[in-house]
């Protein structure tokens, strides 16, 4: 990508929490609709469910509705969204918020972890054609946080075990790296870093294909993910945050910063608490 294209990306903040640092709050949304909002939403739900093979479920989600980043803490706001939602704003009409403000966009909370492997590669997937939004795009083996616990690390694992088979004691340690948003639909996503046990080879014959068609990986060096990040590789604006939050931990803010600047807009303030 180079350094005059726009932005695929903000990052909102950068960190390193472990889940005793993350605290959660639950409160009643703040998201609001109108008529045209809510055409839209219908007739994306209609439209993408007439699409052959489709067959989509209006399943709960957590929206995130503040944060507040400090160094040993990371503060979650956090209330009820659903999927159909989402689809009907921020995948498919996330222009709704330059009319009608912030408010009227789902803005559920993904989590998307770098895959940090015993022989120290990075891996996520290429995703299939037939996934709702980025397909055939490289993008971490993700998921969105579930409002029956809203424990973002416990989403991890539940994404590493149904998409790799990966249980607990394979996964010693996850922790969290910021909190971006991808600016083309402008939904908010938690990034991590999760450390596997299990070898690249290992990963790649455990990887279930009904999202992902196939595995990406690159060694977890410098020149690696500055290649990677310089190549012609189709990643997702999530999988670009997922390797610069990696590099900024394992190489430092300088390095960070070089190349941030090529993909991410400025920082936002937090919305009020």
């Amino acid at each position: 990508m180079p350094a005059s294209a726009s932005p695929i990306l903000r990052l909102h903040a950068v960190g390193r929490w472990s889940p005793d640092q993350i605290q959660i709050t639950r409160v009643s949304t703040t998201w609001r609709s109108n008529p045209e909002v809510d055409h839209a939403i219908d007739q994306a739900w209609a439209d993408t469910n007439a699409r052959p093979g489709v067959n989509l479920f209006d399943g709960p989600m957590c929206r995130l509705e503040s944060w507040h980043a400090a160094p040993a803490r990371l503060q979650l706001t956090l209330s009820d969204t659903t999927y159909k939602r989402f689809l009907g704003t921020n995948l498919t009409h996330p222009q709704l918020a330059d009319r009608f403000g912030p408010q009227v966009l789902a803005n559920p909370v993904g989590v998307s972890p770098a895959l940090l492997t015993a022989d120290d590669v990075l891996m996520m997937g290429r995703r299939n054609a037939s996934v709702a939004y980025y397909p055939d795009r490289i993008h971490p083996f993700a998921g969105a946080l579930d409002p029956d616990d809203a424990d973002p690390f416990a989403a991890v694992r539940r994404e590493l075990r149904e998409e790799l088979n990966l249980t607990d004691p394979d996964v010693p340690d996850v922790y969290l790296t910021g909190i971006a948003e991808d600016l083309s639909i402008r939904q908010p996503e938690l990034i991590f870093v999760a450390r596997t046990t299990r070898t690249r080879a290992q990963i790649e014959s455990a990887l279930d294909r009904a999202e992902h068609h196939a595995a990406w990986s690159t060694p977890a060096t410098s020149e690696a993910i500055e290649a990677a990040l310089r190549s012609d590789e189709t990643f997702t604006p999530v999988a670009v945050a997922s390797l610069l939050l990696y590099a900024r931990l394992a190489f430092g803010d300088a390095y960070f910063a070089r190349h941030a600047r090529t993909f991410a807009a400025p920082a936002a303030q937090p919305p009020a608490q």
